[in-house]
């Protein structure tokens, strides 16, 4: 009786032949091919599974009004250890505000109101700063612990379908357009990490309307030191 050929030598045998193994044939969709779902699912998992994340970033925002326009300009930076090392950070021209958590111990600072203060959750830590923070506070963190969140914030495109891809620096990109409720929403995700690099947003009131922009320089599985994790309010130092 004629034995087998081992997997090895079968593959070679097709490669000779000029043929490709039913796995490389019939393998993974090209990521050229990715729907805008799969770019999203893909986006969460990568999120949700990370050991470590750190990023820098802009939320810089235009408002266009009858008066003449203005802009606005608010860093942020977000350093987080899996499981539940925590610090979001937000700055404008006239305040600063500050987001820690370890734990079930949750203190938050901002200098509008002075003092340290101790939410019941980071949920509840974070719903106070999303308005302020034009939403930095909210997003990548509700992806980096949606359990801890509960489904508070995060990145919501409804109707989302894939656009041209764009470069940011170096980074290729996919990008995504759709609807965050009733306003536009684009989102640049880098095609190598998964990662949030940038969202575009265009929001219209009665009397003006707003053109925002938020960059990220995004890490994940990087160092994260003590020094990105520090709780340092003005009240400590």
């Amino acid at each position: 009786m004629r034995r087998p050929c081992s997997v090895a030598v079968w593959g070679a045998c097709l490669l000779l032949l000029g043929c490709q193994a039913p796995s490389a044939a019939l393998g993974e969709p090209k990521q050229d091919a990715f729907t805008a779902k799969q770019v999203l699912q893909q986006m969460s998992k990568t999120y949700a599974n990370c050991k470590t994340y750190r990023d820098s970033g802009v939320v810089t925002t235009l408002f266009v009004q009858e008066t003449g326009n203005r802009t606005v300009e608010k860093p942020f930076n977000t350093a987080f250890v899996r499981p539940d090392q925590f610090r979001f950070e937000y700055m404008d021209d006239n305040s600063r505000y500050i987001i820690w958590s370890k734990g079930k111990d949750v203190q938050t600072w901002w200098d509008v109101t002075p003092g340290v203060q101790k939410p019941e959750s980071l949920e509840l830590a974070v719903g106070g700063a999303t308005g302020v923070s034009s939403g930095s506070a909210a997003r990548i963190p509700a992806m980096l612990m949606p359990d801890t969140m509960n489904g508070w914030g995060g990145i919501h495109i409804s109707d989302a379908k894939r656009i041209e891809d764009g470069k940011l620096d170096n980074a290729e990109c996919f990008r995504l357009e759709g609807k965050c409720f009733a306003d536009a929403i684009t989102l640049w995700i880098d095609k190598k990490s998964y990662l949030v690099r940038r969202i575009d947003e265009q929001t219209k009131f009665d009397t003006f309307r707003t053109e925002a922009t938020t960059t990220y320089e995004p890490v994940i599985d990087g160092e994260i030191t003590d020094k990105m994790l520090e709780f340092d309010s003005p009240k400590q130092k």
